[in-house]
């Protein structure tokens, strides 16, 4: 079995998965000897989200270290350090161990890193305490004594010979509980000092990538936050701030929104305030601090946005879900503001000209912002204002956002002829350009993704003729030398035969990628005639092999022939291809009416696809099984699925890993009733 990632990358069988196997709560041996812990259920969520099959084993850490170091093992997770980023490439960090101060039951407990000055600190000596007595106490005022592991950094304290000990509580709180440190407690001050993630193998980028977006996406469900709050207690120290720090990041988006001398003003005071509420997960004391400083941001915001004399709003630059409006808007509109929050731009067409909406929204996705551009207004009571508004884009911790300013100039049009005219005519421009973007855009994306298909197809579809081309030409050089005429005349036939099917193939294409423009050129077609020279070209083409062929009565069907023939070589070329492994491979082509619809199904009993992944099938390009095992560009049910789109129709699939395949499609338009489409004999 193999394991394909989010990226597309593919993996080993299984995932092998290192943990030290006594480092609670993140990962440890429970008295069953089953592996728990807060890293063993995140890689259990890990494995349903990416679909890998990981497997977890715990040993001594030296030993999980020296197993991923020769490659024995794909995946660990550890504390970040710069010298680990010699042989590791770091996963986001996910977590963050409690680290925690223990001291002497007769001893003072300390309330913050201004405390721990007040004697000897006995900490381990490994690389990630090294790096955090770097990062976070440089300072000369605190004493250090480096002892060989933790054990000996609580005999260190037990003995007398150092006032402290710091060390992660996965490792202190253990040995406490042994019995041999009676004088020995853990102080109820914890710290937050080192990153926590999952480490790959250097050259394994695509993996950590896969991770990286695995774990962002439990992030985003809360389940990552879950865990978490189950096991970790240094999460659950740090919610508070975590709110905190929340607050902050709203209060700074909405800073952006002031002018420019406001907002460098407010950025500055953004910036303080991140830095103090990141403070605040190291030092409590200085929460009042931050929580006063974020009241003075809101009183500003509530003079400079919220009193503001013209109507201002602020929305969700894809969604266009409306975030804030101030009370300028709202009487603007007179609309309350809890009616306009949370809702989504269209929305305001209750208020604003529908065409003059459309306009702002295209003019904005082109060009990222408007400027003055004229929109009528309705107010509730129903009188019609006259505005200018201007809009720009902004990004708020990465979401993209619009902020736009509404200025009523009604009063101003009424006492200018000259203004209104001027105004008259700027809505006529906003609204052609408006119209001139959209139909620029829709030709573009048109012509690139039929480019695009006309491509891939060419490729897929005419491959096979040439074959035969080449394969009757060698033959026919043959017999011309032998003098066979009869076999050269032939040869010459289906050479011919090959090579007018090669021109009906381009030809549909061609009308294929000019689909939006030219109309299709239907005709009464026989289903069954038409199944079955598809199947023979396919046999001359040496696709069918020992796949035996089923038709079933076929109803008449209206539609375009070639590429209709095209239908039916994609699909049946498919049914040989994946049941070629089997066997007794068998095909099979059969008809059913459902709901007044007239479908065509073609059945076999080959490889079969996962369901899960069955609305890949029609993309261009996504194949569900191996290129090593099954040949082919990926393009040929795409081409199907645009056909049978172009013709009104639908198709679907249905299929079973091992069982086969069903593929149904219906051509019926909506004025075309099956009576029309059954044979002469029916």
């Amino acid at each position: 079995m193999l394991c394909v990632g989010a990226c597309g990358a593919t993996f080993a069988d299984a995932l092998r998965y290192g943990g030290d196997r006594d480092f609670r709560p993140f990962e440890f041996i429970d008295e069953s000897g089953q592996p728990q812990g807060f890293q063993i259920e995140l890689i259990a969520e890990l494995a349903r989200v990416t679909g890998f099959d990981i497997v977890p084993r715990l040993d001594d850490w030296s030993a999980i270290e020296a197993d991923f170091r020769a490659g024995r093992l794909d995946l660990i997770a550890m504390s970040h350090t710069r010298s680990r980023e010699q042989w590791a490439a770091f996963a986001s960090a996910h977590a963050t161990p409690a680290m925690s101060i223990y001291h002497r039951r007769d001893t003072g407990a300390p309330v913050s890193l201004a405390d721990l000055a007040r004697g000897v600190i006995a900490v381990p000596d490994s690389e990630p305490m090294r790096e955090t007595r770097a990062n976070f106490f440089s300072g000369e005022q605190y004493r250090f004594v480096t002892v060989a592991d933790h054990a000996a950094a609580l005999a260190a304290l037990r003995d007398g010979s150092a006032v402290f000990a710091l060390m992660p509580r996965a490792y202190g709180d253990k040995l406490l509980a042994s019995g041999r440190y009676d004088a020995v407690v853990a102080s109820d001050f914890m710290l937050r000092l080192q990153d926590y993630g999952f480490a790959v193998a250097p050259e394994n980028e695509a993996l950590r990538e896969v991770l990286n977006d695995a774990l962002k996406e439990l992030e985003r469900s809360g389940q990552l936050d879950a865990l978490r709050m189950k096991w970790l207690s240094s999460h659950r120290a740090a919610a508070e701030h975590s709110a905190l720090e929340a607050r902050v990041i709203t209060q700074r988006m909405d800073l952006m929104l002031l002018g420019a001398g406001a907002a460098v003003a407010l950025g500055w005071l953004a910036l303080r305030l991140r830095r103090r509420a990141a403070q605040t997960a190291r030092e409590r004391i200085l929460r009042a601090e931050a929580e006063q400083a974020l009241q003075r941001a809101e009183d500003r915001l509530a003079c400079a946005f919220t009193h503001h004399p013209d109507a201002m709003l602020i929305s969700e630059y894809h969604s266009g879900r409306v975030l804030d409006v101030n009370d300028a808007l709202c009487r603007l509109t007179g609309a309350e503001a809890d009616a306009l929050i949370g809702e989504p731009i269209d929305a305001l067409r209750a208020f604003v000209d529908p065409d003059g909406l459309n306009t702002l929204l295209e003019l904005m996705h082109t060009d990222g912002a408007v400027s003055s551009t004229p929109l009528r207004l309705r107010r509730n009571d129903g009188d019609l204002r006259e505005c200018l508004v201007s809009s720009g884009e902004f990004r708020s911790d990465g979401a993209r956002e619009v902020f736009s300013i509404i200025r009523d100039v009604t009063d101003l049009l009424r006492d200018s002829d000259a203004l209104r005219a001027a105004y008259d005519a700027l809505t006529e421009s906003a609204h052609r350009q408006a119209e001139a973007l959209a139909q620029a855009r829709a030709a573009l994306a048109g012509t690139q993704s039929e480019l695009q298909t006309l491509t891939a197809s060419i490729s897929h579809d005419l491959r096979g003729p040439l074959r035969i081309i080449r394969g009757f030409s060698s033959m026919l050089r043959d017999d011309l030398q032998a003098g066979n005429v009869d076999k050269v005349l032939r040869h010459a036939e289906r050479i011919d035969s090959v090579a007018r099917r090669m021109d009906d193939i381009i030809e549909a294409l061609t009308r294929l990628a000019c689909a939006a423009q030219q109309a299709l050129e239907p005709v009464r077609l026989d289903m069954e005639a038409s199944a079955a020279q598809a199947w023979a070209l396919l046999t001359e083409m040496g696709e069918t092999g020992r796949t035996t062929l089923r038709i079933g009565n076929l109803p008449f069907a209206t539609g375009d022939e070639a590429m209709l023939a095209q239908v039916w070589q994609n699909l049946l070329g498919n049914a040989c291809k994946y049941s070629a492994k089997v066997e007794d491979p068998r095909v099979a082509i059969d008809a059913f009416v459902e709901d007044g619809r007239q479908w065509y199904r073609v059945t076999d009993n080959g490889a079969g696809f996962d369901m899960a992944y069955a609305r890949h099938l029609f993309e261009p390009f996504r194949r569900l099984h191996l290129a090593s095992e099954y040949a082919g560009s990926g393009v040929g049910l795409s081409v199907v699925h645009r056909i049978v789109r172009h013709h009104g129709g639908d198709i679907r699939a249905r299929g079973s890993v091992g069982v086969g395949a069903v593929f149904e499609f219906t051509l019926d338009r909506p004025s075309l009733g099956t009576d029309a489409l059954a044979k002469p004999n029916e």
